[in-house]
């Protein structure tokens, strides 16, 4: 609640600012996926950067912002680094937000770094990259211990303590089958299985028959968002794992809800870990969902994206607002954004005073249908804490 006042009084203080201060333009390059599988990311993205300008203005500190998008296409590493450096030099953007993915975010590094651009991350969640790769990035996704720890934890308390590990074949793949394993390990659970999932043309039967030879209690799933997580969740549910009571759990980038719909009916009972529902039960994001719906429609759905860039919008110009009077200096703005505290849709948020990673509270959610529609509904909640 203090971040929240804190940025009402810096609100206060932008309006304060008188207009003839109102000269700098700061350009923010927004580099997202706009055409491919993850195509609904962008849209939810400038979605959001659209509302929260129409919500606060654009003007902020005595800065007029200006935005303009590129496309990743998805996890294309050469492709972002070259978006990048088109951005920083041609475009002359001095923030941006993304990156997407881990692969385009590592790629970035480099380029952010030189040129003293800071960028906020929203869709790339592998650990040790954020203030490991440059002290220009700050991420208002999440960070992949944070969604693979807890549900080993719940699962062993709830007696699935055979478990099956199923990752997508990338680094955050990788690294959250790591987290997941040893936090079973510490709970006292037992794997029973695991394979990697390739990220191109994946082919899901021999999976689930390997799952089904196994006899797990529960299965674990860590996908990206989109096509390979309404792929596994509908395998899981066509190779009659459901039916035979194997627990369907994961990250909950699996039922993220912009492409909730689009699993269906084979989604309900999915036990999550996830950062954000719409469903979250406060004033402050009630009013998001209602403002967002009213803008863009029903469709698509707000998911993790939406939120991420809200609230690096929320950043931004709460870091700007605490420069106002004064020309934007990239490493001052860091410095705020680092230690910054605030009340988000998806509840409180600060950004990691050291490394610029998020911390943030994580639910743990199950799918259920309401008024005919699908949803996450949250119902444990692991307190917001740093995870190393």
């Amino acid at each position: 609640m203090r971040g929240f006042i804190r940025s009402l009084a810096i609100a206060a203080l932008v309006a304060a600012v008188p207009a003839s201060a109102q000269q700098e333009t700061i350009r923010i390059g927004v580099l997202q996926s706009f055409s491919g599988m993850t195509s609904l990311n962008g849209q939810q993205s400038e979605a959001a950067i659209k509302l929260f300008m129409k919500k606060y203005g654009d003007t902020v500190g005595g800065k007029k912002i200006e935005y303009f998008t590129r496309d990743t296409t998805g996890p294309n590493p050469e492709v972002a680094k070259r978006l990048v450096q088109e951005a920083v030099t041609r475009e002359r953007a001095q923030i941006l937000i993304g990156p997407d993915f881990t692969p385009n975010m590592l790629a970035a590094a480099p380029i952010v770094t030189e040129a003293k651009v800071p960028a906020i991350i929203n869709g790339a969640a592998t650990s040790g990259t954020i203030g490991e790769r440059t002290p220009y990035y700050a991420r208002t996704f999440f960070a992949i211990p944070q969604l693979c720890r807890p549900l080993a934890t719940y699962a062993v308390k709830n007696n699935w303590k055979r478990v099956f590990v199923v990752v997508a074949d990338f680094a955050p793949g990788h690294d959250c089958e790591k987290q997941y394993l040893g936090a079973l390990a510490e709970a006292g659970g037992t794997l029973v299985g695991n394979v990697r999932i390739p990220l191109k043309n994946p082919e899901f039967s021999s999976y689930m028959q390997r799952i089904r030879d196994a006899k797990p209690d529960a299965v674990y799933f860590f996908m990206p968002i989109g096509e390979m997580s309404i792929g596994v969740v509908r395998a899981f549910n066509e190779s009659g794992l459901k039916a035979a009571g194997i627990k369907l759990t994961g990250a909950g980038d699996i039922t993220d809800e912009t492409y909730l719909d689009a699993i269906g009916d084979a989604a309900l009972g999915a036990i999550t870990a996830g950062i954000y529902s719409t469903t979250h039960d406060s004033k402050i994001n009630k009013e998001f969902v209602s403002e967002y719906v009213a803008m863009n429609g029903k469709s698509p759905r707000i998911g993790w994206v939406a939120i991420s860039t809200w609230d690096a919008m929320r950043l931004i110009y709460d870091g700007l607002a605490a420069q106002a009077g004064g020309k934007f200096d990239p490493d001052k703005f860091m410095a705020f954004v680092k230690g910054h505290s605030f009340e988000s849709p998806r509840g409180p948020v600060t950004i990691d005073k050291g490394n610029g990673d998020i911390v943030q509270n994580v639910y743990i959610r199950r799918v259920e249908k309401i008024n005919g529609v699908l949803q996450n509904v949250e119902f444990e909640t692991f307190k917001a804490q740093p995870f190393k």
